[in-house]
């Protein structure tokens, strides 16, 4: 890793503070835990299953996913004072490692994992390193399991304030270039698909007003991929891209 890069990794906890102020991340209620904060990839994976959250930064998904019942959790990140804060949202049961992607796949056995985590990681890989990198995520999954990748969305209207939010974001995609890159390491493109990141309606009795604001963030979300899709058909792009959300987020099956 270039020098640059290293001494703004060890001080990224302060990046993430500035970036999560105000955001509501572990709430108490178990039903909105695993309403709203559970990854949909996970709604069929046994609380058994050996899980990697690769860049887990301060160890968010991988506390949820210890409060709802997994047992099997390894989280690594390149940032030491990240990983500090990890250590204090779960229990010993969960490892932590810091580490750099390469370095940490280049130790693990191939088919260890059944899941794989790697979010808002993909555009901090220097382009010549991508496919490597998924390559060995290939490897170290279990046959039938799945790769989660989230990355910013260059289709989105927002796509140059999300590249350039981090000056350490070098690799940036759409849909179509994640295609690339996976068949390319490896994975079968039809076994691939994108997880809905429409707001999920739900009512509540003792709480309706939740209800309502969750329908109106679902309207927003219609708005949003009705506003650009407007915007691709007057422009007259071909391929129209199919995900308008402010990230990626992409499921591949080994």
């Amino acid at each position: 890793m270039k020098d640059v890069a290293k001494k703004i990794f060890d001080n990224y906890a302060r990046h993430y503070e500035m970036g999560s102020a105000g955001i509501e991340r572990l709430p108490k209620d178990m039903d909105r835990l695993r309403r709203d904060r559970v990854p949909h990839c996970m709604k069929q994976i046994p609380k058994d299953a050996h899980v990697l959250d690769m860049g887990c930064a301060q160890g968010h998904l991988l506390a949820i996913l210890q409060r709802v019942g997994y047992t099997h959790l390894t989280g690594v990140d390149v940032s030491a004072s990240l990983i500090q804060q990890a250590r204090s949202l779960v229990t010993q049961d969960v490892t932590l490692h810091v580490a750099d992607v390469q370095s940490f796949l280049a130790e693990r056995a191939d088919a260890s994992y059944d899941v794989i985590f790697f979010h808002d990681v993909l555009e901090h890989i220097p382009r010549e390193l991508t496919i490597e990198v998924l390559s060995e995520f290939h490897r170290a999954l279990k046959p039938g399991g799945i790769l989660s990748l989230r990355v910013p969305n260059m289709a989105s209207l927002l796509a140059s304030y999300n590249a350039h939010i981090d000056f350490t974001h070098v690799t940036q995609f759409a849909e179509f270039a994640l295609f690339q890159v996976l068949e390319q390491a490896g994975f079968d493109a039809t076994q691939t698909w994108f997880e809905s990141q429409a707001p999920v309606i739900f009512w509540s009795w003792t709480k309706p007003h939740r209800a309502l604001f969750r329908v109106l963030n679902r309207l927003r979300w219609h708005l949003n991929n009705g506003l650009h899709r407007f915007i691709y058909k007057l422009s007259d792009v071909f391929p129209m891209p199919t995900v308008f959300d402010f990230n990626i987020i992409l499921i591949a099956r080994k």
